[in-house]
């Protein structure tokens, strides 16, 4: 080998940039050990000195001439891939037997790749090494010693792959931070509040919500919930499970659960995990409340961009918050992911408590691939689990402890809340039939399968009828609830027409609810929106067959299980039972994992990442033309993708089917802001209807007649 270090050069650079002197542009060495430092601070916890030596290196290849070359000329094209620089570090890796590394350093800007092919690829690079110790590498930079590997992963290959995704995160996060402090000149978010003033701050909040609620049953039964979380909150880190009936007061228990056990242990964060997007905002709102604007963070999946440039490297979010709000989608998608920007918050799961809402909701067709990476943080990362719902299902995670002393008391206490009428025959109600009653009601509630049902269903009921779907920003949605809860309380007139998603940490009241046949969790969670505080004698649950089957799926599946209870007369969705009984009908006919973990044991990243689809058909995101979110997107077109930028979006985004997307794009209606994320043209801001349905258009689309005019 040539000689190490040699070159000439006086000073090598990360990043140039544009328009300003070399003395200002990014010293490498500043770049690799600044990365180093922070990558350790991620890493340390659960690999000491892993994430220094993926800092130090993953950039070694910049002290190539071809690199200082380029940047001088273009300084977007490292990011591009004019001229390799990620394949030394990892070449470097290889050199000292540390494959794990290799892959790690290799994906820092493209993503993850799978062991066989990257291998193949680092074995053609090997002069590139050559070349970077002839033209400048420092030799105490590759004479760093290796750190031993932890004990715990042993010839586990899914727990190295799960271990290289989490090294992976902390060398992104690291690298995004420093390059983010050189080209935007910030430094790191304001600091945010301790977890122990935020408990405090928790329980003054829940301490007047209790002692301001009547004195009821059910605020009895909340008040005992979220004594026993208080109390369990002491006990060793491990999963945890709360089982409490809808309307048990479980949003906000289980995080004073989440801040006591976290504080109580030494723990860093709380990440809550709800299943649906349409619900985020609503409790990523009462946690404000309680906690404070700055100290929440709500992150889902709409607008994570895809594309590596710069930009959005910078602006994927890491998850440098006390609490964080995100959907189920947005946290196990990441878990498996190979994307830089989907992989860069993943190290601030490690020493954390993540509380699951609802968690029936996972996707059966995923559960063994859910169960294999929860327990794996459990037993090597130092996190602590809760799983709430009224519905626990068994995701065999061993040594669960139940947080509610007597979950049969507690149900016991909701039993005569709500009258649950189910349907005598099989016959399908009408649309025109179900309308005229909800006509003849004052407050009602009807919940439908499919979003197209509930548009049809709204109209027929009147012009009166509110309707909620996720066609609706969660700014829309959110205001919309407001309005209904105002009624309700008021005694007003209130006849809504919703999808599903009020059915999961929606906190609405009515005397009466309707729902279409769905699977029986469904069906509880729909009850628990009827009678919800038992200030009436009774409530009326009334279940129906739908002209339409729910969409083809895990829905249909799981409306299939609960009809053959109902055939023989055993779906009591007032009895805990039920539901042990049905998520063991409705797991035993679907496939648990499609690849994922045969994928994870040949470190086949790509496949794994592709095989682990929560939702089959994502479509892209599109900004709302809706109180703010004109303006917002506006902002973004005039001064670029940042986090904080995307963050004050979320609340106008929905997603919209490609086919959508495609009929809005060639009708020239919308336009891209970045990647995925798109934003209405001025002129055809009707295709979304700000007073009842949301996105939504018959025929053609064409510009506003107004906006034709000169």
């Amino acid at each position: 080998m040539s000689s190490r270090g040699g070159s000439g050069q006086k000073e090598w650079h990360a990043h140039s940039k544009e328009g300003a002197p070399v003395e200002e542009w990014h010293r490498l060495v500043e770049h690799l050990e600044g990365t180093a430092r922070q990558a350790e601070e991620f890493a340390g916890g659960f690999s000491p000195g892993w994430g220094r030596l993926a800092g130090l290196w993953h950039d070694v290849g910049k002290y190539r001439a071809a690199f200082q070359e380029m940047i001088r000329k273009d300084p977007e094209a490292h990011v591009r891939g004019k001229v390799d620089h990620g394949s030394v570090g990892a070449v470097l890796a290889v050199e000292k037997r540390v494959q794990p590394l290799a892959l790690v350093i290799a994906g820092h800007h493209g993503g993850l790749g799978d062991f066989e092919g990257v291998r193949a690829r680092l074995a053609a690079k090997r002069g590139l090494l050559d070349e970077a110790w002839r033209e400048g590498l420092p030799e105490w930079v590759g004479a760093q010693a290796v750190p031993p590997a932890p004990g715990w992963i042993g010839s586990d290959k899914r727990k190295l792959a799960l271990w290289v995704r989490m090294v992976f995160s902390a060398l992104v996060d690291a690298d995004f931070l420093d390059t983010e402090r050189f080209h935007e000149g910030v430094e790191r978010d304001l600091p945010r509040a301790e977890l122990g003033v935020l408990l405090e701050r928790l329980e003054r909040h829940a301490g007047e919500k209790e002692a301001g609620a009547p004195t009821t049953q059910v605020n009895a039964m909340r008040a005992r919930i979220r004594r026993a979380c208080q109390e369990k909150a002491r006990e060793a880190p491990g999963v945890f499970t709360l089982t409490a009936p809808t309307g048990g007061g479980k949003t906000l228990s289980s995080l004073e659960f989440a801040l006591r056990h976290a504080v109580e242990h030494q723990l860093r964060r709380v990440i809550v995990v709800i299943p649906f997007t349409s619900i985020t905002e609503q409790t990523a709102k009462e946690y404000r409340q309680a906690l404070g604007e700055e100290n929440v963070v709500e992150h889902h999946s709409g607008l994570d961009p895809d594309k590596e440039t710069r930009r959005n490297r910078l602006a994927s979010e890491n998850w440098d918050a006390p609490v964080i709000v995100t959907t189920s989608v947005q946290l196990f998608e990441s878990l498996y992911a190979k994307q830089t920007s989907r992989c860069r918050k993943l190290h601030r799961i490690a020493r954390s408590v993540v509380v699951f809402d609802e968690v029936q909701t996972f996707p059966p067709r995923l559960l063994a691939p859910i169960g294999d990476v929860l327990g794996n943080l459990v037993a090597d990362y130092g996190v602590s689990l809760v799983f709430c719902t009224a519905t626990q299902p068994a995701l065999g995670l061993n040594g669960a402890r139940e947080i509610v002393p007597d979950v049969k008391q507690e149900f016991g206490v909701v039993e005569g809340r709500c009258q649950v009428e189910l349907p005598a025959g099989r016959a399908p109600t009408g649309w025109e039939e179900l309308a005229g009653e909800l006509r003849e009601r004052e407050q009602v509630l009807a919940i439908v399968n499919r979003r197209d049902d509930a548009e049809t269903l709204a109209r027929l009921a009147g012009e009166d009828c509110m309707h909620l779907s996720a066609r609706m920003c969660a700014a829309h949605r959110s205001a919309v609830l407001e309005e209904v809860k105002r009624r309700l309380k008021a005694g007003e007139r209130c006849r809504v027409v919703a999808t599903q998603l009020v059915e999961a940490g929606v906190d609405v009241d009515f005397p009466e609810v309707f729902r279409a046949f769905a699977g029986a969790d469904s069906l509880a969670q729909a009850a628990g929106r009827c009678n919800r505080e038992g200030l009436r004698e009774t409530g009326r649950l009334r279940v129906f067959f739908a002209e339409k089957e729910p969409p083809a799926g895990i829905l249909r599946t799981a409306a299939q299980r609960a009809e053959g209870m109902w055939k023989e007369g055993i779906l009591d969705l007032r009895a805990p039972g039920t539901f042990q009984e049905y998520f063991r009908r409705l797991y035993a006919v679907v496939e648990q994992d499609p690849g994922v973990l045969a994928a994870e044991r040949e470190l086949c990243f790509e496949q794994a990442a592709e095989k682990f689809r929560m939702i089959e058909e994502k479509g892209e995101a599109v900004v709302a033309p809706y109180g703010d979110g004109q303006r917002r997107a506006e902002e973004v077109q005039r001064q670029g993708v940042s986090r904080e930028r995307l963050r004050r979006l979320q609340p106008y985004v929905v997603n919209l089917y490609r086919q959508e997307i495609g009929e809005l794009e060639r009708a020239g209606a919308i336009e891209r802001l970045d990647d995925r994320l798109w934003t209405v043209v001025p002129g055809f801001g009707h295709v979304y209807d700000q007073r009842r349905f949301g996105f939504g258009w018959k025929g053609p689309v064409a510009a506003d007649p107004e906006a034709l005019i000169a």
